[in-house]
């Protein structure tokens, strides 16, 4: 499945740099983001750096202003299917994994949407994306207080990058799903196999240096978790994954 992955992405991105859209960081190029929808911006990057190994994805920016994110669970607490299944009566969206799971398939950490508990098990050490209003940030669980205070919250591990600085991180190469926040602002990231430090850098680096400039990402659930699905007039793509997921972040454009 990683093999298949990885040869749709080939694929895709060499459509795309036909048409002028995909970044090239081994040269530094700057990510330019192009608008598919409304409130929803996209790239497909490159990235050739160092002793680590290549790696090549997408990045949707989201203007929570004009359109809307959601986390939207695959049924009970124990059911997994597709994020392709998930959305599948959504006539435009983009929508990732979310949500790592245990061995029964119920969500880990807290997962939040709409005020409402989708998993209650909040882990105190790990990151959190959290979406109030129209705003977003991602935080430690330990730092959540009341938890359907909030519109959206879902938890991953590790925490990528934090206030424009990549931790110390595990080395593990592996398909990547991460999610950006900052204000208005989230970015949806998927990658084909990325080392643990090399993709927090390009996350963190600055557009200038071909990077996306997140001041704060977090992991969510990778390898055959990771898997996204675009349907959007401008905008089609299916990378489908190993297995199915408990939850999915889900974006529905605005309206023009």
């Amino acid at each position: 499945m990683a093999r298949r992955l990885t040869l749709v992405l080939y694929i895709l991105l060499i459509l795309l740099a036909v048409h002028g859209v995909v970044a090239n960081l081994a040269s530094g190029e700057p990510l330019g983001f192009l608008a598919v929808a409304p409130g929803i911006a996209h790239v497909t990057f490159q990235v050739s750096s160092g002793d680590a190994e290549p790696f090549s994805g997408y990045a949707f920016k989201i203007d929570l202003d004009v359109a809307e994110l959601r986390l939207v669970p695959a049924g009970g607490p124990s059911s997994r299917r597709t994020v392709e299944q998930i959305v599948a009566h959504y006539p435009a969206v983009v929508a990732i994994n979310a949500s790592f799971f245990d061995k029964e398939g119920r969500a880990m950490g807290l997962a939040v949407d709409e005020g409402q508990f989708i998993a209650g098990g909040k882990r105190k050490s790990w990151g959190a994306l959290v979406v109030d209003e129209k705003k977003a940030r991602i935080m430690v669980g330990a730092e959540i207080s009341d938890h359907l205070a909030h519109r959206l919250i879902v938890q991953g591990i590790p925490r990528l990058v934090v206030a424009g600085k990549v931790p110390g991180l595990k080395p593990q190469l592996a398909e990547r799903t991460a999610v950006c926040a900052e204000g208005g602002v989230v970015i949806l990231v998927v990658s084909t196999k990325a080392e643990t430090t090399a993709f927090a850098r390009f996350l963190a680096d600055p557009s200038e240096k071909g990077g996306l400039g997140c001041v704060d990402a977090l992991n969510l659930d990778g390898g055959p978790s990771t898997q996204l699905v675009v349907k959007l007039p401008a905008l089609t793509l299916s990378l489908p994954g190993g297995w199915g997921v408990p939850n999915a972040l889900v974006v529905t454009p605005g309206k023009r």
